[in-house]
C-alpha cells in the first residue's frame, strides 16, 4: 500500500489532529519520513482545486475544510461532543431508560447542562417521569454512532466491544 494514501485516509477518517509519532506507527516508518510525506501531501492540497486543506499544528497534522467553505457546510458537519458530554451520553445510552436524577447521581450536577445539550442536538429525548425526566437515545444517536438500531442490546454490545478493544 502507498504510505501517502494511508496517511491521507487516516487524517480524513480521524476528523482531528494526529501526531507524527502515531502516523509513523501507522505506516511503520520513521517520524522524519512521515514529516516528509506530509509536507508533500500538504503541497499537493495547496495546488488542488478542492475545499479541503491539510494543516500542521506543532507536531500534529489535520485535514479540515477551507475557511471559505466552512460556514456554508457547518450545519451538516458532524457534531463534536466534548469528553464530559460524551461520558454523560454513554451513561444514558448504556443504562436507558434512565432517570435524569440517576444520571446526575452518577455524573454530578454538570450532567444537567450535558443533558440539555444532548437534547438540543437531538441525541436523547426526555419524557416527564414523576418529579424527574426519563432519558433515552434517539434515531439521531444511532446515526451519529453508526449503529444498526436503537436497541439496548445493540448499544451495550457496541460499548462493551469499545471497552474491551485495545
Amino acid at each position: 500500500m502507498n504510505d501517502k494514501k494511508i496517511l491521507e485516509a487516516a487524517l480524513f477518517a480521524a476528523g482531528r489532529a494526529l501526531d507524527t509519532a502515531g502516523l509513523a506507527e501507522l505506516v511503520e516508518c520513521s517520524p522524519g519520513k512521515v514529516s516528509s510525506i506530509m509536507q508533500t501531501l500538504m503541497e499537493e492540497y495547496k495546488t488542488r482545486d478542492t475545499a479541503l486543506e491539510l494543516i500542521k499544528i506543532k507536531d500534529k497534522y489535520m485535514m479540515q475544510i477551507k475557511q471559505e467553505y466552512a460556514e456554508r457546510v457547518k450545519n451538516i458537519a458532524p457534531m463534536e461532543l466534548s469528553t464530559p458530554v460524551l461520558r454523560t451520553l454513554s451513561v444514558i445510552a448504556y443504562h436507558q431508560p434512565i432517570t435524569q436524577s440517576d444520571v446526575v447521581g452518577i455524573r454530578g450536577n454538570t450532567a444537567y447542562s450535558h443533558i440539555s445539550e444532548l437534547e438540543e442536538r437531538g441525541l436523547i429525548v426526555s419524557t416527564k417521569h414523576r418529579r424527574t425526566k426519563m432519558l433515552t437515545t434517539t434515531d439521531a444517536f444511532v446515526e451519529y454512532f453508526g449503529l444498526e438500531a436503537n436497541e439496548l442490546e445493540v448499544i451495550k454490545k457496541r460499548f462493551e466491544s469499545k471497552i474491551s478493544s485495545p
